[in-house]
């Protein structure tokens, strides 16, 4: 696995790039820490002659503090390589993403519009997980999954309840109303456990081919994550929108990560 990380030294970019190392030494593969010098903000500047001094000085200090991150988590097996460039952060990022393909970029919040720069997939930590949930108990077997990457990147969990409306012809109305119930009664399960553990969590209802009511959800609420099934032995639709989604992720332009199929 490649993966971009972009690092300005605040405590969101330090979560961004433990979880990069992490994600690495699991998988296996390379991490680039790219740290940019905003030489723009001294255009004009009147603050006095040393300000850029000052500025050059704090962003060193920024990149020994990484270098002592990766020292500290152990990069053994894996290739980690730390980056400074010169420009506008989210231009140099973007210019960096398209030139080498990593197969994720992680930025913190303020570097948000990454996600429309570059053909990339991005992951804003902290930010939104998506999961799209269906009438199926699934999501229950994945909550410890679910949990897990809130936690660790102090994101939020919005649950995208989906009535798959085009399963069913206008006469199957009473069915239909079941199957949005049961997909509530599952949301509200799962969502009441992780209010338990200290993740906060939301829901959202839509009606629709699922594929295409996950894309609009994840543009609406400016996710940064979505975290689907990856099916089991009889594949849900849920499990057909990943296999679509994984299949177009210039569509996507976020990660998405399979949750693999477990039993109840």
């Amino acid at each position: 696995m490649k993966i971009l990380t972009l690092y300005d030294g605040t405590m969101q970019s330090k979560a961004a790039l433990r979880y990069g190392l992490r994600k690495v030494r699991e998988k296996g593969g390379s991490l680039t820490v790219l740290q940019v010098f905003q030489t723009d903000l001294f255009v004009d500047y009147d603050a006095g002659p040393r300000a850029q001094d000052i500025a050059r000085a704090e962003s060193a200090r920024h990149r020994r503090d990484a270098e002592a991150i990766i020292s500290a988590a152990g990069n053994e097996g894996i290739s980690v390589n730390v980056r400074s460039e010169e420009g506008e952060p989210v231009e140099e990022a973007a210019r960096v993403a398209e030139s080498e393909q990593p197969d994720l970029v992680l930025a913190s919040p303020r570097y948000k519009a990454l996600v429309r720069r570059t053909s990339r997939p991005v992951y804003i930590i902290p930010g939104t997980i998506l999961v799209p949930v269906d009438s199926s108990e699934t999501v229950k077997a994945d909550r410890d999954m679910i949990c897990a990457e809130a936690r660790e990147t102090g994101s939020a969990v919005l649950f995208l309840g989906v009535v798959p409306v085009h399963l069913y012809s206008s006469a199957e109305r009473d069915e239909l109303e079941q199957v949005r119930k049961k997909t509530a009664s599952v949301i509200k399960s799962v969502q009441k456990w992780l209010g338990e553990q200290g993740i906060k969590a939301s829901e959202v209802f839509r009606a629709g081919y699922p594929d295409e009511e996950i894309l609009k959800a994840a543009e609406e609420f400016s996710v940064s994550l979505i975290m689907l099934p990856a099916g089991g032995k009889t594949p849900s639709e849920l499990a057909k929108a990943a296999a679509i989604l994984l299949d177009e992720p210039e569509r996507v332009k976020r990660p998405v990560y399979l949750m693999p199929a477990m039993e109840m």
